[in-house]
């Protein structure tokens, strides 16, 4: 009973230390420079693996104790074994551009938050985008991918340092 009480004291005291974000060079929160919806979850917490599976339509929830934190954003899974091929590679699974619209940082060079399920894994990469009732993103990103893409990276660039 002692070691359990010892157990949570410790837990209870690691805890508030897990919420401190990682800092980027600037001293800003890295979550920052990540679509996160302010909250320093990517994807909406959408399990990043999961728009990788067989099928790709649907996309899936993750769970928050399944949380994993890469670059000081947190990811949502929704299961062990797709955390588990995460952390293997995350570059892998990583959105492009940091999970911001891809159609609007080729378009307008500028972060736009997404829906998370409007999404392509176009090439071995996840692009995630801006969806609305009168402006579906995708659609328009489907016309060129390369050469948005293309445009894309160029931007990217200076919003990446």
């Amino acid at each position: 009973m002692k070691v359990l009480k010892t157990l949570m004291l410790a837990t209870a005291l690691t805890l508030p230390l897990a919420n401190i974000p990682a800092m980027a060079a600037d001293n800003a929160p890295l979550y920052e420079r990540y679509d996160t919806l302010g909250m320093g979850v990517a994807l909406g917490g959408y399990d990043p693996v999961a728009y990788f599976a067989e099928g790709g339509n649907d996309p899936a929830k993750g769970f928050v104790q399944r949380d994993y934190t890469y670059r000081g954003v947190t990811y949502r899974f929704n299961t062990d074994a797709n955390r588990e091929l995460f952390k293997k590679n995350p570059e892998k699974y990583t959105p492009a551009y940091n999970g911001w619209c891809a159609w609007a940082m080729s378009e307008l060079d500028a972060k736009v938050d997404i829906e998370p399920t409007s999404f392509d894994v176009y090439k071995g990469k996840l692009y995630v985008f801006y969806d609305h009732d009168d402006l579906h993103t995708h659609d328009l990103w489907r016309k060129d991918p390369d050469g948005m893409i293309a445009r894309a990276n160029t931007n990217w660039k200076h919003h990446s340092k």
